[in-house]
């Protein structure tokens, strides 16, 4: 898995490509997480349009990454995610826990 990370004001954007699984994958966006929350980028987008899959630790992940930012006062929106991550994350019952948009700019403009 690559993971993009850009950063505007006090929002990071994420986006995973590749599989976001148990072990190196969910390892280095965990690792990401935590370093843009301790950077002070509490409003987290994470575009999931390049990941095909997802398993339950990358789920887990997903969701701690929301936890966590929320704690803070941030928040954490959803891009695109693949046909795959949509349906697993409906299946699980957690899509409205997330805001999902289309693209990454109309999640920078739900933040603003």
């Amino acid at each position: 898995m690559d993971l993009d990370r850009r950063e505007i004001g006090n929002t990071c954007c994420l986006t995973v490509k590749g599989k976001l699984r148990l072990g190196e994958e969910v390892d280095g966006f965990n690792a990401a997480v935590a370093s843009a929350l301790a950077t002070g980028h509490l409003q987290l987008i994470v575009d999931l349009s390049q990941m095909p899959i997802i398993d339950s630790c990358g789920i887990g992940a997903v969701v701690q990454a929301l936890q966590q930012a929320k704690k803070l006062g941030g928040d954490l929106k959803l891009v695109d995610p693949s046909p795959f991550a949509l349906k697993t994350f409906k299946m699980t019952g957690i899509l409205p826990l997330f805001g999902v948009f289309p693209t990454e700019a109309e999640a920078l403009a739900a933040i603003a």
